[in-house]
């Protein structure tokens, strides 16, 4: 495969992200955008086979007290609902 190359500009603030998260990371510049074109990608592809399940599958079990687990579950799907509709 051959190399391409990408220039982009960036304002101060998305600079400053830059660096931050490479110190955080320890990431290049160039592994970041990496990482996050994939995690974009990902997140896209999934959101079209994504289930009702699947906002509130991290939540599952977490409490232990299903009153308690269910209004976050449902917070969660309110606000995907909600998102899909306004966007």
């Amino acid at each position: 495969m051959r190399a391409q190359f990408l220039s982009i500009r960036l304002t101060e603030a998305e600079s400053r992200l830059v660096a931050r998260l490479n110190q955080i990371t320890g990431l290049s510049k160039s592994a970041l955008v990496k990482r996050a074109l994939k995690e974009m990608s990902a997140a896209h592809d999934g959101a079209a086979a994504s289930s009702l399940f699947d906002p509130g599958a991290a939540n599952f079990g977490r409490h232990g007290d299903a009153t308690r687990q269910s209004a976050g579950i449902k917070r969660v799907l309110r606000e995907r609902l909600n998102a899909k509709r306004t966007g």
